[in-house]
C-alpha cells in the first residue's frame, strides 16, 4: 500500500509521513514526540495523541484526518482512542529514518506510536516471530473478493446448511427466556433451538417486541466511485492506497489491476471511497472524484473514462463516540439478558472491528459453544 500526504506520495507505507510537513513544524514535532516516554492511558483521541506524539503532530497530522473522515461537526475529545485511531491505523506515523525507527521499535512505547518506514521491515518482524505470521490472500481470478463469498457458501451448503437469501426476520417468538423460532418476512416459521446473531442487537430487540431504549447511534455514509479508464493505471504496485490530505474528499483507493494477474485484455479500473453524512453523499458526484485522481497522479491526464458508477452505502463507519460505546454495550446487555439461547457475535459484539478478526471470533464461539 501507499499514502497521500501534504501533497506527497509515499509509495512503501500506509501511515501518515510526518517528514512532508515545513521542516519547522517537522522538528518541533519530533522534539515532542521523542521526549514522550510513556504509554498514554488516555481514552479521548486528543488527550490519547498528545500524549503519545505530542500537540504538535497530534494537531498537525492526526485531527485533520479525524476530521476528514469523521465530519468537521464531531467533537474529536468525544471520540475514544481505541477505536477512532486503529480503525484507519492512524496511532502510529512515519518519523527519522528507516534505521533509527527500527531501532526505537524495540522499545514498546516508541514501538505503539512509530510505523515500520517499509513493509519489508514488518515482514522481517513477523517472520521472527512465527506466531504472527498470518498471510493475506486476495483472489486473482478475475472474481475479486466475491471469491471468497462463493468458497465459505459452497463449503457450509456442503456440510448441510440451508442458506436463504431475500428474506430477512420479521418476528422472534419465546416464551419466557427462550426463543422458539424466528418468523421470516414470506410468513415462513423456522423452529429454533438456538439464535446465533450476528447483526445489531437492537434489530432483534425489535422484532422480538422487547423495548428498545433510544441511543445514540451514529454512522457514516460511504460513497464508493468506480471508473474504468482507458490507460494504465500511473500507480502499478499498490493494491490500495490511503489519500490522507485533506485537501480532498476520498480516503481509501482500490487498484483493481495490481491485484490481479497481467492479460492482453487488461482492464484498467479502480474505486475511490469517501465518508461523509447520510444528507451530504449526493453533494460528491462523481467528475469531482475523478479528477482528484488526477490531481493525485493515479490515473494520468490524457485518460478517458469507459464507464462509471456511483454506490451510496449508509450505516457503514461508527462514529465512534462514549455514547456509541455505551449505546453498543447497552444493546448487546440487553438482548443477553432478554434470552437464554442466544449468541451474540459479530462486529456489535463489541469484541472485533476487522473482517479477519471477526471471522476468527466468530468461529472460536461456535467452537466453544459446540464442541
Amino acid at each position: 500500500t501507499a499514502n497521500y500526504f501534504q501533497g506527497q506520495w509515499n509509495p512503501d507505507s500506509r501511515f501518515v509521513d510526518t517528514r512532508n510537513l515545513p521542516e519547522d513544524v517537522y522538528q518541533k514535532g519530533l522534539v515532542e514526540m521523542l521526549s514522550l516516554t510513556e504509554p498514554s492511558q488516555a481514552k479521548d483521541i486528543v488527550s490519547y495523541l498528545c500524549e503519545t506524539l505530542g500537540p504538535t503532530f497530534a494537531t498537525q497530522t492526526i485531527a485533520p484526518i479525524a476530521v476528514k473522515l469523521y465530519g468537521d461537526n464531531v467533537d474529536l475529545s468525544q471520540l475514544m482512542s481505541a477505536s477512532s485511531v486503529s480503525y484507519f491505523g492512524l496511532q502510529r506515523i512515519i518519523a527519522l529514518n528507516p534505521e533509527i525507527t527500527n531501532k526505537l521499535k524495540e522499545i514498546p512505547v516508541f514501538d505503539d506510536k512509530l510505523a515500520y518506514h517499509n513493509f519489508s521491515d514488518y515482514q522481517k518482524r513477523l517472520a521472527d516471530d512465527k506466531t504472527q505470521l498470518h498471510p493475506y490472500y486476495y483472489p486473482n481470478n478475475g472474481k475479486g473478493v466475491s471469491f471468497w463469498v462463493e468458497f465459505f457458501l459452497k463449503q457450509v451448503k456442503a456440510k448441510g446448511v440451508e442458506v436463504i437469501n431475500g428474506k430477512s426476520i420479521d418476528k422472534i417468538n419465546y416464551q419466557g427466556k427462550i426463543i422458539e423460532s424466528v418468523t421470516l418476512s414470506s410468513q415462513e416459521n423456522l423452529p429454533c433451538d438456538f439464535l446465533f446473531w450476528t447483526v445489531p442487537p437492537v434489530l432483534a430487540l425489535k422484532v422480538a417486541g422487547l423495548e428498545v431504549k433510544q441511543r445514540d447511534l451514529t454512522f457514516k455514509t460511504t460513497g464508493i466511485f468506480h471508473f474504468n479508464v482507458d490507460k494504465p493505471l500511473l500507480n502499478t504496485t499498490s493494491h490500495y492506497v490511503w489519500n490522507w490530505d485533506s485537501n480532498y474528499k476520498g480516503f481509501r483507493i482500490t487498484l483493481y489491476p495490481n491485484l490481479q494477474q497481467k492479460t492482453t485484455d487488461m482492464k484498467y479500473n479502480l474505486t475511490v471511497e469517501t465518508l461523509c453524512d447520510p444528507d451530504g453523499v449526493d453533494q460528491i458526484d462523481q467528475q469531482a472524484m475523478y479528477q482528484e485522481l488526477v490531481d493525485i497522479g493515479i490515473v494520468a491526464k490524457d485518460a478517458n473514462i469507459i464507464s462509471q458508477h456511483k454506490q451510496v452505502i449508509h450505516n457503514t463507519f461508527p462514529v465512534p463516540t462514549f455514547e456509541f460505546a455505551e449505546a453498543v454495550k447497552n444493546n448487546y446487555d440487553d438482548l443477553s439478558a432478554a434470552f437464554d439461547n442466544v449468541h451474540i457475535a459479530g462486529r456489535f459484539a463489541g469484541k472485533s472491528w476487522f473482517h479477519g478478526d471477526v471471522l476468527k471470533d466468530v468461529y472460536y464461539d461456535i467452537k466453544a459453544m459446540f464442541s
